[in-house]
């Protein structure tokens, strides 16, 4: 679960999420999101929305990995500010890379997504994520997100200090829109709980 405070321009909002996924297997896994997004000033933007998938390993080898994944969806707060509100279809795929370094491990993966919804709006989305995980348990991650669709440009930048401790792992985040259409940025913090030996 993670919870922001975003600087819209004019606006200032606070937004909350919460994220589950299980492995049904080692090769399908099942995820759900609930997403809110209080505005501080109107509840005029305010929105919430959810998302459920389920995610296919396909292939991994020699540190590679790819997958798709497909899902339904609701709501303007899961595409974040201006998205789409009505109910939608979810379809994405990817592949990462993982290597142990000498002083960390390192990964990278790429994703690309369509979203279409029943009121004629969509989205298509890139996000490229790098990081880097210290032998203890400290870990620094960069993603970027790239989207476009009907009425919206959007391209943002997130840096993520996180550290583990046994099954918990908070992290603090700095996340900015740098893609010139407005003006945004956030701070985030989360916390992830891994059941069992994940």
């Amino acid at each position: 679960m993670s919870y922001a405070d975003e600087d819209h321009e004019t606006l200032t909002a606070k937004r909350g999420d919460a994220y589950i996924e299980w492995g049904v297997t080692d090769a399908w896994t099942l995820t759900g999101k609930y997403e809110r997004v209080d505005f501080d000033e109107s509840n005029v933007f305010d929105s919430d929305g959810w998302r459920t998938t389920i995610r296919r390993r396909l292939w991994s080898s020699q540190g590679f990995s790819t997958v798709v994944e497909a899902g339904v969806l609701e709501g303007a707060a899961i595409g974040g500010f201006q998205g789409c509100e009505s109910l939608g279809l979810e379809v994405s795929s990817g592949i990462g890379y993982s290597k142990p370094t000498l002083i960390a491990d390192f990964f990278m993966g790429v994703t690309v997504a369509r979203r279409e919804h029943q009121d004629d709006c969509f989205r298509n989305r890139a996000e490229w994520v790098f990081g880097l995980v210290e032998p203890d348990g400290s870990a620094w991650t960069a993603q970027l997100w790239s989207e476009r669709g009907k009425g919206t440009v959007s391209d943002k930048v997130e840096i993520q200090w996180s550290r583990r401790f046994g099954s918990f792992e908070p992290a603090f985040a700095l996340r900015t829109e740098y893609g010139g259409a407005f003006d945004e940025s956030a701070a985030v913090i989360s916390l992830v709980y891994r059941y069992g030996n994940l």
